[in-house]
């Protein structure tokens, strides 16, 4: 698992219907959440700017750091040109690497990688300096092609390699120095502690980055569920035959890298499916997919006789962000505030991007009173948010007008909600811009 602040490779909704589009963890770019396998591997167009890091999230860093430089520093030390394992090092670097230019990416800050598989082996097999070693030269290839911030990059090598010796430890505690001296049952007992190992420690620390950089709660990040850990659990396994393979006969390593393909192969269809559903620069469920989400949550309301409201949100003056920033500042802002919605919607609330610089939001068993006073939630942090641009010596500012509108009280139809809705958001704009307006309230004004 990786990671982004969002630093991001990691991994990992609502009555119905899927939520903003959440997986499991990556440190990602933007302080928001970081994937399994766990780290921040999504090429840099795909994520946003990050946001300043705490003193607490500096200092954690910095913790993560120093213990990795000095474990890696004592470990490479003891390497010697006649130090046993510089082919197994070397091949198994090699394709880890070659594994790390695929991860998987499953969305809302979640992905998978493969290369896990290779680096739980090398734990086994090779002394601590060749996994240090292996845990940096790995990304190289996938941060050349995917040019990640260096924050995030080292994020990701004082992960790895801290959970890499995590296994490294976990497995010798349990078995002999030597791999071929070890029994079948007793191999099988240490490989299952170096697996535990490693993704407790790899999941532990990236939820920790996540928590302190987003403020999301390390239980909610999504890395302690089920699917993320027992994927990372089955990756770290198969590493566990790589190293029994190679201790035999390394050749035979190559019938593990098959099942590989096909366990990638197979992730990469729900990525495919996922693509279609959510829009590429935010990462919330695109138009299409969200009209689908409102006609099935408007029929629930209807059988159940609960409320449900629509926010309209439109993101003010974004011609002159773009005219005075270009228009990647402007692409900055926008995933800024898809990433404000992540952090202030609650788990079974639905977003998406709805056009060019408009977001709508599906709030289920809502009324309208508890719907503005969410919408002035996100309103208020979308203000207070400072953006970091590469076009502008200092962070730059936004805000949105946000139109309310509820079933039944103001439409009870799928088109006609959107309508009422954008109804309030002309409102909203009309009175000034950066403001929070009930269709309700619209209406109310017109008849007086």
């Amino acid at each position: 698992m990786s990671v982004a602040p969002r630093l991001e490779d990691s991994h990992n909704g609502g009555p119905q219907g899927p939520p903003l589009s959440q997986t499991s963890p990556k440190l990602s770019e933007a302080a928001s959440v970081p994937p399994p396998g766990g780290d921040a591997s999504r090429p840099a167009e795909a994520t946003p700017a990050p946001p300043r890091m705490s003193d607490r999230a500096r200092v954690y860093y910095a913790l993560l750091g120093a213990g990795s430089l000095a474990a890696g520093i004592a470990g490479i030390a003891q390497l010697r040109p006649s130090t046993h394992g510089w082919l197994a090092f070397g091949v198994l670097a090699a394709i880890a690497a070659l594994a790390q230019l695929f991860i998987v990416e499953k969305g809302s800050n979640q992905s998978y990688r493969t290369a896990i598989a290779f680096i739980l082996a090398a734990a086994i097999l090779l002394q601590p300096g060749f996994i240090v070693l292996l845990a940096v030269l790995h990304y190289v290839p996938a941060w050349v092609k995917f040019h990640k911030r260096w924050v995030i990059q080292f994020f990701n090598v004082f992960n790895t390699t801290l959970a890499a010796l995590g296994a490294w430890a976990a497995f010798h505690a349990l078995s002999d120095s030597n791999v071929l001296m070890v029994d079948d049952a007793r191999f099988a007992l240490a490989g299952l502690a170096a697996c535990v190992a490693f993704v407790a420690v790899n999941h532990t620390l990236l939820s920790g980055i996540i928590s302190l950089t987003s403020g999301t709660r390390p239980w909610a990040t999504g890395l302690f569920g089920f699917e993320s850990l027992s994927t990372d659990l089955g990756l770290a396994a198969l590493g566990v035959g790589v190293a029994a393979f190679w201790s035999v006969n390394g050749w035979l390593i190559l019938f593990v890298i098959a099942p590989l393909v096909l366990i990638h192969r197979a992730m990469y269809v729900p990525q495919l499916q996922e693509k279609a559903r959510v829009d590429p620069k935010t990462g919330l469920l695109n138009a299409r997919e969200f009209e689908g989400t409102l006609a099935a949550e408007l029929e629930r309301s209807r059988r159940s006789g609960t409320p449900l409201s629509l926010l309209m949100a439109d993101l003010d003056f974004l011609r002159n962000i773009n005219n005075t920033h270009g228009h990647l500042a402007g692409d900055v802002v926008i995933k800024g505030i898809a990433d404000i919605l992540r952090e202030q919607l609650r788990r079974y609330d639905v977003a998406s991007r709805f056009g060019g610089e408009e977001f709508s939001v599906l709030l289920p068993e809502t009324p309208d009173s508890q719907a503005v006073q969410i919408a002035e939630r996100i309103r208020s942090a979308v203000a207070e948010r400072l953006f970091e641009v590469d076009t502008s010596a200092e962070p730059i500012r936004a805000t949105l007008s946000i139109g309310v509108a509820t079933c039944p009280d103001d439409a009870t139809g799928a088109k006609e909600l959107v309508h009422e809705a954008d109804i309030a958001v002309y409102a909203a704009k009309a009175a000034g811009r950066n403001r929070v307006v009930a269709r309700s309230a619209v209406a109310e004004a017109t008849v007086s």
